[in-house]
């Protein structure tokens, strides 16, 4: 059943696991928190946060900080995903973020909130609608590029 957010009880509980991983991040340059919880198939949920660094390319966002925890729980199919930032809008996640995902699943669900906005749902094939993929199996030299 939806509340008056539009969300089942199952996606608010995930928006919340985002806030509260949020509430982690190591945020000292931009000041900006945000947070992922990443619901596997299997239902299994996993969370990250942004850790930014002073080497800016260093910084890894939340988003692929909980798509490497599920990789590394043993997970590789995802269901949704939900972010939270701290900024009053809700923030989409990055170019970089949305390729990762899409190495994972076909297509995903996001949930993103800001402080002021959202829910907002979105699907990872409007956000990235032609994401790169390589044919597997090939040794590197005439990889195809989709």
């Amino acid at each position: 059943m939806s509340g008056k957010d539009g969300l089942s009880e199952e996606e608010r509980e995930l928006l919340d696991l985002a806030r509260k991983a949020a509430a982690s991040a190591h945020a000292p340059y931009s000041g900006i928190r945000v947070g992922a919880a990443l619901q596997t198939e299997d239902g299994r949920v996993f969370t990250g946060c942004n850790v930014e660094n002073a080497s800016y390319g260093l910084t890894v966002c939340a988003e692929r900080v909980a798509v490497f925890a599920a990789v590394a729980g043993g997970a590789r199919g995802f269901h949704r995903m939900a972010v939270y930032s701290s900024t009053q809008r809700a923030l989409s996640p990055c170019g970089a973020c949305l390729q990762v995902v899409s190495e994972f699943c076909r297509d995903l669900d996001f949930i993103l909130a800001g402080e002021g906005e959202g829910p907002l749902r979105r699907r990872l094939s409007s956000l990235l609608p032609h994401p790169t993929r390589l044919e597997r199996g090939s040794a590197g030299v005439g990889d195809t590029i989709r």
